[in-house]
């Protein structure tokens, strides 16, 4: 009789949560299913479930963000956004075009994070200086006193 009992116990708990069974992947197509629906409870759901069978998987963080601003949760969502990229969400167009982050898009949170995480480090894809200190600087040419040579003007012809 208790057999019996254990296996009803188990039927009756995963009936009661079907997520119990199911992995991080399907978990998070769940999540995005439910997002195109707008069904932003529901992909809530699922996304916080996938997060919490896989606790490194960006995606997973990403989706939970858009179901959370959605229902109004700008914080969470801003933290779950957070977690995403620090775990590897690195496509920047993806973040800024998706219409289910819109309303974190005013917060301060929001521009900051995206200014920390995706503002390219100095030197790396900055504007060239103008004028004849850039064209020294990249010359390296150096005078015997140790000023830098002074470049020809842009516009003067090459003999």
């Amino acid at each position: 009789m208790t057999r019996i009992s254990v296996l009803a116990a188990c039927l009756l708990l995963a009936a009661c949560s079907g997520d119990l069974f199911a992995n991080a992947k399907t978990l998070r197509t769940q999540a995005s299913e439910s997002l195109a629906q707008k069904n932003y409870g529901i992909a809530m759901d699922k996304a916080y479930a996938a997060t919490l069978k896989s606790p490194k998987d960006a995606e997973g963080f990403f989706l939970l963000a858009q179901a959370q601003a959605q229902l109004g949760r700008k914080n969470a969502a801003m933290a779950s956004l957070e977690t995403a990229i620090a775990n590897g969400f690195t496509d920047e167009e993806a973040i800024k075009g998706n219409v289910n982050l819109a309303p974190l898009r005013n917060a301060e949170a929001y521009k900051e994070l995206m200014a920390a995480s995706f503002t390219p480090a100095p030197g790396e894809g900055a504007a060239p200086a103008e004028g004849a200190a850039a064209a020294d600087a990249a010359s390296g040419e150096a005078k015997p006193d140790g000023q830098q040579a002074q470049a020809a003007p842009a516009s003067a012809p090459a003999h």
